[in-house]
């Protein structure tokens, strides 16, 4: 009796122990199991109110990270707005840039920058932004590559939390994450199926005290109205003209002495330029100007007297030609791409570049390259550090890319800077390297001068003009467009793409001097 006892106590100890080990194994296949990444599942209704105080949303080890492209509406402030989104687990995550940009000019504006010393991404609150190109741009693909973003983000100049994750390429940030940190509301109103974004008023002017009715008030002399006019520019070399009233805008054009100027407005002492029906807004300082007339309407619009202001070249010309190449994007910034990813900027841009290099450097150019490896290259401010470096012998800065729309637009583009819009450096080779490519047989659409709203639009191009260094990107062919995928698709095409870049590079040297 006592041994049969024995017996089963026994048994019932290693039954024990055996489930024991059972569960042991069972916990950790559990706690490895990866998060699977699913792309084409219809996305959850994102109806859950955005507060400070939420916990985390925890995943457990077998939840399935649902990831989809948006269909919810975005509006700011009562605006309908088509930003780039993905719906993650019923979340709406977008770019940095593009609520940048969406919100640039609002109560809740800031600035998106890189902070080499911290290695993150530093957001400014209360900042202008400063847009850098491709911003609100669409990339269309059928296969999601989803991974957590590992970028640090500043708030600042000090860390902050917001939700991430990098989707083919590029980082998306929780926009409920986003709009707490920022100071702005993002609600999802289920009956329109649409994310609204909103900024704080702006507060109301403090009221003024009543003027104190004791004794006898002197009425104030009306101020006279301001009277358009003719005015004379008063100066010893020229006047800068400029694209807005200070001087932290870009210089667009020049004034020499004597000219006549019609002025319609003076404000802050910024004489505002009547230049035709064109729309531009032009400002010069109104310290130099001295009026000579009234205007008279009879004498019909003024004309154009603003000449355009060159690139300063005199202390680059030493006999030879330097060119910085710039590879566009790189390292985690893939760029644009075609459907199945088998086609990106960061690779083709880097091809062609190296062909190009190899070519001018045989024609005796001294060839600076921006990045030489898939790794470098995705921080946009390496590109002003380098036109910084070579400021006083770099005679051309030139920026490989090739385009998306994710539309049916295809053909070549040239983005030209914009004190190059009447003629000047950029032009020239903009029109040589459209010559170029359309011998190659790609479509032809046009040379783009685009202003921002402090000089240049495209980064490269507002922080060469700054430097008086000639810059120009070179938009091959829209890399999402089939038909123009068979420009870009093989070694021959990337050779042939580089060899019609050199051609134009070297007939621009031929009338600009270096």
């Amino acid at each position: 009796m006592r041994l049969k006892r024995m017996i089963a106590l026994l048994c019932a100890s290693l039954y024990i122990l055996t489930g024991t080990a059972a569960a042991g194994e069972i916990t950790k296949e559990e706690t490895e199991q990866q998060i699977v990444l699913e792309a084409g599942v219809p996305a959850a209704e994102e109806g859950r109110a955005v507060s400070q105080n939420a916990a985390p949303q925890m995943l457990s080890a077998r939840a399935a990270l649902k990831t989809v492209p948006s269909t919810h509406k975005v509006t700011v402030n009562g605006q309908a707005v088509s930003p780039q989104a993905y719906n993650i687990d019923g979340y709406n995550y977008f770019k940095l840039r593009d609520i940048a940009f969406l919100l640039s000019g609002t109560t809740a504006s800031f600035d998106v920058q890189w902070n080499g010393e911290k290695n993150a991404i530093d957001l400014i609150s209360g900042a202008v932004y400063t847009a850098v190109g491709g911003e609100m741009s669409v990339a269309s693909s059928s296969t999601l590559r989803v991974q957590e973003s590992t970028a640090k983000l500043l708030l600042d100049g000090s860390g902050v939390s917001i939700k991430g994750y990098n989707i083919n390429g590029n980082n998306y940030y929780k926009i409920a994450d986003v709009s707490t940190a920022m100071g702005f509301t993002a609600a999802f109103e289920s009956a329109t199926q649409t994310v609204q974004i909103k900024t704080p008023s702006a507060p109301d002017p403090e009221m003024q005290p009543e003027p104190d009715p004791e004794g006898p008030q002197e009425p104030a002399e009306p101020e006279e109205p301001f009277v358009t006019g003719v005015y004379q520019v008063k100066v010893s070399d020229y006047l800068s003209v400029r694209t807005g009233p200070g001087l932290t805008y870009a210089a667009v054009g020049k004034l020499t002495n004597g000219t006549e100027i019609v002025v319609d407005s003076i404000t802050d002492n910024w004489a505002h330029i009547m230049v035709g029906d064109d729309g531009s807004d032009r400002y010069c300082s109104a310290d130099y100007l001295v009026r000579v007339k009234d205007y008279d309407t009879s004498e019909g619009e003024p004309e154009p007297v603003i000449k355009p202001v060159r690139p300063e070249r005199t202390l680059n010309i030493d006999g030879k030609m330097t060119v910085i190449v710039d590879p566009g994007h790189g390292g985690s910034d893939v760029g644009a791409h075609n459907e199945d990813g088998s086609l990106d900027e960061k690779h083709i841009n880097l091809y062609v570049s190296q062909y190009l290099e190899e070519y001018l450097e045989e024609a005796g150019v001294r060839v600076i390259m921006v990045r030489d490896t898939l790794e470098e290259g995705s921080s946009l401010s390496l590109r002003g550090q380098i036109m910084e470096e070579y400021v006083d012998t770099v005679d051309l800065f030139f920026s490989v890319h090739h385009n998306a729309a994710n539309t049916t637009a295809r053909g070549a583009e040239a983005l030209a800077q914009i004190v190059d819009k009447d003629g000047g450096p950029t032009r020239i080779l903009a029109e040589a390297l459209l010559e170029e490519y359309e011998k190659l047989g790609v479509p032809i659409r046009q040379v783009v001068f685009r202003e921002g709203s402090n000089g240049d639009y495209y980064y490269t191009n507002r922080v060469a003009s700054a430097l008086g260094i000639p810059a120009l990107t070179s938009e091959f062919c829209f890399i999402d467009n089939e038909e123009d995928q068979k420009f870009i698709d093989s070694e021959e095409d990337w050779q042939a793409e580089a060899l019609a870049q050199f051609h134009a590079i070297m007939r621009y040297f031929e009338k600009v001097e270096y």
